[in-house]
């Protein structure tokens, strides 16, 4: 993971490249496009998770980088993520002035990117979707959850249990009032009879249930017969996690689980 993104114009590279040299120099790792991430197949999901891991960005503004709709693409996922983005003017700003920038604010944006990596599940009324998953795939199925929060989609999952409560019975009750599930589909899951059982659950309860594939998994005949044929995402196959959402949100009826004063204006 690289702390910083360097976001400025390929016509700037020798005015941007020797500041860079002096952050890393002091401890800072930088991720350059060009350098950290070539340009080949699947660009824009490697900026996007580069984006995504850092703590803060950096823009360096000039006559070209304000021309460029790379670098406003970058600057516009950075606001998705809530970068913590400082601006200097590319040729003008020293190495010792970023430096010291840099350092000032860079407990602040460590603190932001915690707050925000954080996902609490959904609490409410409103309707909302249910991911049901294998807590094997915690790491995989909780960043499926982070981009969907981001799109202001209302969420619940089971890290929502309080200590203490009856498990089957309060899985059951948010399976009941859930607008939408999600199982994410994969080997763990199929072989956690939790997971099952929610599966079934929520198929009795004729909910509207959109698989995602984590992996590619070979359903049982049983599965088969009843999931087969419904809408399904191959997450693992998206190279964009934008154009991953785009297809949840074309989804019939998950629109009623999103809330849209999360919309950026």
């Amino acid at each position: 993971m690289k702390e910083i993104y360097i976001c400025s114009s390929n016509t700037d590279r020798n005015e941007v490249l020797p500041v860079v040299e002096m952050l890393e120099a002091s401890g800072l790792s930088c991720c350059v496009p060009g350098r950290d991430i070539l340009y080949e197949y699947g660009w824009e999901q490697a900026v996007s998770d580069a984006i995504n891991e850092a703590t803060m960005i950096i823009y360096f503004e000039s006559p070209a980088s304000r021309k460029s709709f790379r670098l406003m693409n970058e600057l516009e996922e950075a606001k998705k993520s809530r970068l913590m983005k400082l601006v200097f003017e590319a040729g003008t700003a020293t190495a010792d002035e970023v430096l010291a920038k840099v350092r000032d604010k860079l407990a602040e944006a460590r603190k932001i990117k915690e707050d925000v990596s954080v996902i609490v599940p959904y609490s409410g009324n409103e309707p909302y979707i249910f991911v049901s998953y294998s807590h094997m795939d915690k790491d995989r199925v909780f960043g499926i959850i982070r981009l969907l929060q981001g799109r202001g989609y209302r969420v619940w999952f089971d890290e929502g249990i309080d200590p203490g409560t009856e498990w089957d019975d309060n899985i059951a009750e948010h399976l009941t009032a859930a607008g939408y599930v999600i199982p994410c589909f994969s080997e763990n899951f199929f072989n956690s009879q939790n997971c099952n059982d929610e599966l079934f659950f929520a198929r009795e309860l004729g909910l509207s249930i959109m698989p995602v594939y984590l992996e590619d998994v070979k359903l049982e005949p049983g599965a088969a017969m009843r999931f087969g044929r419904l809408q399904a995402l191959f997450y693992h196959k998206y190279t964009d996690k934008n154009r991953f959402l785009d297809k949840v949100a074309a989804a019939e009826g998950i629109d009623a689980c999103r809330d849209k004063s999360s919309d950026i204006k």
